[in-house]
């Protein structure tokens, strides 16, 4: 990715945003919360460059869930992660994402 690209994400986020992220011991996610929008912005980041890597590619939709904004990871396999964002202003201070399957299933 191009360094224009880190740029655009790093200035949608708050400096203090935290990500969590729960994979419930089955899927791969963050253990402990990343703070700060540099270390946030590389986590995405890195998780982007890994999408050639699923089988038929990745997609990600906006959506309204459960009255928040939220990105749904879409793989050839299904859904891979779901991210709800708490935005203030126009700058994102929280991102919850779900990788955990028995909750994705309900999706």
């Amino acid at each position: 990715l191009e360094q224009n690209n880190v740029d655009s994400v790093i200035a949608m986020l708050a400096k203090d945003v935290v990500l969590v992220s729960d994979g419930g011991g089955k899927a791969f996610a963050a253990v402990h919360p990343i703070a700060s929008s540099d270390f946030v912005a590389r986590f995405l980041l890195g998780l982007i460059r890994k999408a050639p890597h699923y089988e038929g590619g990745m997609r990600i939709e906006i959506r309204d869930i459960n009255g928040q904004t939220g990105l749904v990871v879409h793989s050839g396999e299904g859904i891979e992660a779901v991210g709800l964002m708490h935005v203030v202003g126009n700058l994102i201070r929280n991102i919850y994402m779900i990788r955990n399957p028995d909750k994705l299933g309900r999706l």
